[in-house]
């Protein structure tokens, strides 16, 4: 029997962030080309200029997952706020 979505939630079976899949063709190219470029600077930097060039790469991601996570909960919020309005409206036409 499948668990309910809330009790996956409750004990944290769900991890949106690790699920999502980009298939857009642009974003795959675009990966393979950032690859590229940090092979290449890799092989071309200073292990010194190396090393801050991955911390600086590493503040992206963090800026990007916060960034990520606001939009994931403001849509979720507008969802759950739409969920309401439709079920309230329907009370009300009734």
């Amino acid at each position: 029997m499948t668990e309910t979505l809330l009790k996956q939630l409750y004990n944290g079976e769900i991890y949106p962030a690790e699920i999502i899949n980009c298939k857009d063709p642009e974003y795959r190219e675009l990966s393979h080309k950032i690859s590229d470029e940090t092979e290449y600077f890799k092989k071309t930097l200073s292990p010194e200029d190396w090393k801050r060039l991955e911390q600086l790469d590493d503040m992206i991601d963090d800026r990007s997952a916060a960034y990520s996570y606001e939009n994931f909960s403001y849509g979720f919020r507008l969802g759950v706020e739409l969920m309401i309005e439709v079920f309230t409206d329907r009370k009300e036409n009734k």
